[in-house]
């Protein structure tokens, strides 16, 4: 007898104004608290589009490395600077987790954490507001000592290494951002834009997380 089989799925979930707001979050701000620091003390010239291109994916993420220093040893003293800085924007009470959020416990498969931040920045927000246990998986971009530091979002390198630990079958991508879709559509998953406004990739637009539960993906 023949029995049916479920096919294994993969919820995987951005982290940043996704799960979490930031409130009056500035850029040029963050770039002040978390690089600029770590620039300065290894004299590495980091203006702040030279930064904004890091990020954005235009200068590569190994640039520190043209001035000796390792990125892996600038990246963990940035991202050590990040946990201060989230520590900080809690304190002033800009933190918001969205009220949907509890959504996902109600969801069937594995559902994993993924952010362009350290496992320690993603760990620091689940952890005070108190869901990391919806999770069994989180990964950053520290994942293996900064071994893909260079294949952030849109790389699709993460959901394939998400997708090879978990066998995944279906896999479903959760943002609010260009990047967040791209990167779905490149690793073979579906997009759904949460949040945000319609922008390309995107396979499913949601205005909350209670949605995932009715929508037909796949």
């Amino acid at each position: 007898m023949l029995l049916n089989h479920s096919p294994v799925r993969c919820w995987i979930f951005d982290v940043d104004d996704t799960l979490v707001k930031y409130v009056g979050f500035n850029l040029y701000e963050w770039y002040e608290f978390i690089a600029l620091p770590v620039a300065e003390k290894y004299s590495i010239p980091l203006d702040f589009s030279v930064w904004k291109g890091m990020i954005d994916g235009k200068v590569s993420r190994r640039y520190s490395e043209n001035f000796g220093v390792p990125a892996e040893t600038f990246w963990k003293e940035v991202d050590v600077r990040n946990l201060e800085y989230r520590k900080l924007m809690y304190r002033q009470n800009r933190l918001k987790l969205y009220n949907d959020v509890k959504a996902i416990a109600y969801l069937n498969g594995y559902k994993i954490a993924w952010s362009a931040s350290s496992k320690d920045c993603i760990n620091y927000v689940l952890t005070i507001f108190n869901i990391a246990s919806l999770f069994d998986f989180v990964i950053g971009k520290d994942y293996e000592n900064y071994k893909y530091i260079e294949d952030v979002k849109p790389s699709p390198k993460f959901i394939e290494i998400i997708k090879e630990r978990f066998k995944c079958e279906d896999c479903i991508v959760i943002g609010d951002s260009e990047r967040d879709m791209l990167a779905a559509r490149k690793g073979g998953c579906i997009g759904v834009l949460v949040r945000g406004k319609e922008i390309k990739y995107a396979d499913f637009k949601i205005d909350s997380l209670w949605e995932l539960q009715n929508k037909k993906f796949l």
